[in-house]
């Protein structure tokens, strides 16, 4: 038995599930520490328990096959799904999972994940309090010194750094990249958020996103609601998916142009939408934050390209113009691994010279 993302037969969604928060009083204990962030089951009996020191093994006996197909069940009921064999689901506490059966996965396991919805958006000097800054390293190609950035503004061509730059390029350098990032998002620069999945990309896009001043427009677009973004009031959230019915990126970021957005905010490059997303940065709609899986901070913009590559549009494109106009729009590009910021890419100088 298993389940997919399509909608239940009728097209309905059920309303809250008892019985579903009934299943989940054996996982409650491990939901409720505030240091998990998720829980995994691979096979019946044993429960992984993810926190900032990594995976821990729990034996759960109760963690029984029937008790493991039942709690799939009810999840996707919840969600509203039918019977197959993947499903993205969401649980009555916001919290995402991931259910996988066979014929997906090897008979005997029992493959879910449960990763914590955090309600509450942090700011950017509490994640510099909490230490998310204090391992990060600058990447850049070039690295100029107070002088030569100072020498670089003061030149007649239009390769010549604007005072903002500069000012970035300060911050930067004094290793103030809280403050680096709050002034790059509130001066409207692109922000890319790379790492694996659980890095903390999503908590710090949602803590970027407040620095934007309360008064723009937002529109977001996510497959997974967690842009909730409780501060600005005129907003309005797209969903795309996969499954039958369902919009997909490109529709949305489509339809974000007749929305009259101040900033686009994808949740995260993953397929053909990323030209057109790149292409909406280029359009008057500067200033978004989004988010891709990659092994690095300056390795994210192959990934990118990559991605654009693969689309239909892509492949009518050569290599080094998709690398040309991807390093002459997004203009930050941090690394993230097990919640810190690792790495920190702003390059103008390389930007002005592509460009």
């Amino acid at each position: 038995m298993g389940w997919s993302a399509s909608p239940a037969p009728d097209g309905s969604r059920p309303p809250r599930n008892t019985a579903l928060r009934q299943l989940l009083r054996p996982l409650e204990p491990y939901l409720a520490r505030r240091e998990v962030t998720e829980l995994a089951v691979n096979r019946p009996g044993e429960l992984w328990i993810r926190s900032p020191d990594g995976w821990a093994r729990q034996e759960m006996r109760e963690l029984t096959a029937e008790y493991l197909d039942a709690l799939a069940t009810a999840m996707a009921v919840h969600s509203g799904l039918a019977v197959r064999s993947l499903a993205s689901v969401i649980l009555p506490g916001g919290e995402r999972g991931q259910l996988v059966r066979a014929p997906a996965c090897v008979d005997g396991m029992a493959p879910m994940t449960i990763r914590k919805h955090l309600p509450a958006v942090r700011t950017l000097a509490e994640l510099e309090r909490e230490g998310t800054f204090d391992r990060a390293r600058d990447v850049s190609f070039h690295r100029p010194s107070a002088e030569d950035a100072l020498r670089e503004s003061e030149r007649s061509d239009s390769g010549r750094l604007d005072p903002l730059d500069v000012e970035l390029l300060a911050l930067k350098r004094e290793g103030r990249f809280a403050a680096f990032l709050r002034r790059a998002v509130q001066a409207r620069r692109n922000v890319v958020i790379a790492g694996r999945t659980g890095s903390g990309k999503t908590t710090l896009t949602r803590s970027l996103i407040e620095e934007v001043p309360a008064s723009e427009r937002i529109v977001t677009i996510e497959d997974v609601h967690e842009l909730a973004l409780p501060n600005h009031p005129n907003r309005v959230h797209l969903m795309f998916g996969g499954g039958p019915g369902r919009v997909t990126a490109e529709e949305c970021l489509a339809a974000c142009m007749r929305l009259s957005p101040d900033r686009i905010f994808l949740a995260e490059l993953r397929g053909s939408e990323a030209w057109e997303y790149v292409q909406s940065l280029n359009t008057g709609h500067p200033g978004s934050v989004t988010t891709t899986h990659a092994n690095g901070a300056v390795q994210a913009f192959d990934r990118i390209a990559s991605l654009i590559k693969n689309s239909a549009t892509g492949r009518g494109l050569e290599v080094a113009e998709i690398r040309r106009v991807l390093h002459a729009t997004l203009d930050v590009v941090l690394f993230m691994a097990e919640r810190r910021v690792t790495e920190v890419y702003f390059d103008p100088l390389r930007a002005r010279a592509v460009r």
